[in-house]
């Protein structure tokens, strides 16, 4: 928790300060009422018995608060001072806790918000390899449920663990002062509370744990749910999924029903104890006033009510403390999980430097590459090739080859663990950030589109760019015709992850926004698998006759040879392993993998 609290601005820890101090201001002025209401009882009781006796109440009375006595001219007098001093302290009270709760809940809100923007900013600082590590759901339930546990901590923090202390130490302090013989009561209650509270808490803490490992569970489920629909139903497993559901559902449910239990009974053994005092009090204090004359009775009384307000005070106190260390502990259990990611160092961290893209050559000089250090197998080995701007390379290959791993490579987002990647001479990790992600478009075989619309997509690559060039390359991209045909154009509502849009209008839409760039490097990375052969060399051509005066360094991966057989060099990669290379006449000429794709793909005709 005071690590996350360091995270948050100067002006929310000087405003926590203050909240602090309001709060302290509260909790004095309204442990102080129930000392004047004591005595306004008091004296109520006596001048009731005054004026019913024909008694003149003009005389001088001595008013004790807190031992300390203080005398007034006569009743009267002494009924507006206390009626006075009881408005002016509840004023002061009142507007202190309202101006308490304000501040605590901007601070705990603004400082929530803060540290969702701290996590979220780290995030894009991490590698896709670091974020891996993560589950998608998990990282969900940070933003969402650990974030809001914070808040509820942080509100906690400031207000409850400053109210719960104080008014059990000075409510114990002025019952004291008040009658030392019935605070002796106090030998039994506290302990009790405390005993009731420590047991809550030793069977509550797993209990909250658990619970929000349950939260876990049911995102992750939800989710695959969601996402997996289409299959779900194609495959007629409804059923299944919801008994899997159900199962999870009801362990959530299982284990809130037991924290709610143990806070029922906690709470109502408590009310128990606190009312039993209470009822010892009133015992006591009608058996000693039994024998006293008006005013020793009339002090008795006063004295009780201020003692009974104490013990809800002190029990308030005990409570207080208590729930908020409940509270502050779910907290912290939910800022380490927050801190599991903010502590993650970057495997590739954000570079600045005066090494920048130019002209886009790329060079793979003995590159070998695995995804865990644990892996018997490399899933790239000895990968060498160059690519000079203007030209083309095709890299085709079985499934699970290792062609997509080059494009990350070469796109950063691992690192390679033997060998090295240049660009422009310069290795890649060398390289400014921003100039690296400035220059380099890599198109995905599965687009992430998000809500929005068609422009707000495609402005997501330029923010800057004009209707003109936003158009210029929708029609390189092939997607010009069909967005022209919607009513609202490139003003059109695309849903979350492009719903609402079909495989190959996404996969366009997704080489638009590469070619809206005008990077240095463009990787298409199998982008034109829905696409049909037509379209496809279409968004071929448009790319070679767009780029052909900027000389861009162009990398196309496929699965079908129709995507690279004009590439000027063609990598033919199974196992990880470069087994063949040269262009398409070359490769068609020799028995091997690519031939045999070819024929199967083109058949006779693999001109």
């Amino acid at each position: 928790m005071f690590k996350l609290y360091k995270l948050m601005a100067n002006k929310f820890k000087c405003l926590s300060f203050l909240t602090i101090s309001l709060t302290l201001l509260q909790v004095v002025s309204f442990l102080v009422l129930p000392i004047l209401l004591g005595q306004l009882t008091r004296l109520i009781g006596e001048n009731a018995y005054l004026i019913q006796n024909n008694l003149s109440t003009n005389r001088p009375i001595t008013i004790e608060i807190l031992r300390i006595n203080f005398l007034c001219q006569s009743h009267q007098s002494a009924l507006m001072h206390l009626g006075g001093y009881f408005a002016l302290f509840l004023i002061i009270g009142t507007i202190s806790a309202m101006c308490a709760s304000l501040l605590a809940s901007y601070v705990s809100q603004a400082g929530s918000k803060q540290i969702r923007s701290c996590l979220w900013k780290h995030l894009g600082e991490l590698s896709q390899k670091d974020i891996e590590a993560f589950s998608n759901a998990k990282i969900l339930t940070r933003f969402t449920i650990d974030i809001s546990r914070i808040q509820t901590g942080l509100m906690s923090f400031l207000r409850m663990l400053i109210i719960g202390p104080f008014n059990l130490v000075l409510g114990l302090v002025f019952a004291l002062l008040t009658n030392l013989q019935l605070s002796m009561i106090f030998l039994v209650v506290i302990p009790l509370l405390t005993l009731t509270m420590v047991i809550s808490g030793v069977i509550w803490n797993p209990i909250q744990k658990k619970e929000q490992e349950m939260y876990d569970k049911i995102n992750i489920e939800s989710r695959e749910n969601i996402l997996g629909a289409k299959v779900i139903k194609s495959y007629n497993m409804e059923q299944i999924q919801w008994n899997k559901f159900q199962n999870v559902n009801k362990n959530w449910g299982t284990i809130t029903s037991k924290s709610w239990i143990i806070f029922t009974i906690t709470f109502n053994f408590i009310e128990i104890i606190s009312n039993i005092a209470i009822a010892f009090i009133v015992f006591f204090v009608g058996k000693q006033t039994s024998k006293e004359n008006i005013a020793d009775f009339s002090k008795s009384i006063g004295n009780g009510v201020t003692f009974m307000n104490y013990v809800m005070t002190v029990t308030f106190g005990v409570v207080a403390s208590s729930f908020t260390t409940f509270n502050i502990f779910k907290a912290n259990v939910s800022s380490k999980r927050i801190f599991e990611i903010m502590n993650k160092k970057p495997d590739i961290a954000k570079i600045k430097s005066d090494k920048l893209i130019v002209n886009g050559e790329i060079e793979f000089s003995h590159v070998s590459f695995k995804y865990y250090e644990s892996a018997k197998s490399n899933v790239l080995e000895d990968i060498s090739f160059t690519l000079k701007p203007g030209k083309v390379l095709g890299i085709i290959g079985p499934t699970g080859s290792g062609k997509s791993t080059i494009a990350k490579l070469l796109n950063l987002d691992f690192k390679t663990q033997d060998g090295l990647v240049t660009i422009d001479g310069h290795n890649i990790q060398e390289i400014d950030t921003d100039s690296l992600r400035k220059n380099i478009s890599h198109v995905y075989q599965n687009p992430c589109l998000l809500s929005g619309t068609i422009k707000s997509n495609l402005l997501l690559a330029k923010p800057n760019a004009t209707d003109e060039e936003i158009e210029l390359a929708a029609k390189n991209g092939c997607a010009f015709e069909y967005i022209n045909k919607f009513k609202e154009k490139f003003e059109h509502v695309v849903e979350q992850k492009g719903a609402n849009l079909s495989g190959g209008q996404k996969q366009r839409l997704s080489i638009v926004q590469g070619l809206i760039k005008r990077p240095k490097i463009l990787i298409l990375d199998d982008s034109t698998s829905a696409l049909d052969a037509r379209t496809e060399a279409m968004v071929r051509n448009n790319i070679k006759e767009e780029f052909k005066y900027e000389k861009i360094s162009l990398v196309i991966i496929a699965q079908k040879i129709s995507a690279i057989i004009d590439a000027d060099e063609i990598l033919v990669l199974n196992q990880g392993k470069i087994i063949d290379r040269g262009n398409h006449e070359e490769l068609i000429s020799r028995d091997g993998l690519y031939k045999e794709i070819a024929y199967s793909q083109l058949g006779g005709n693999n001109e």
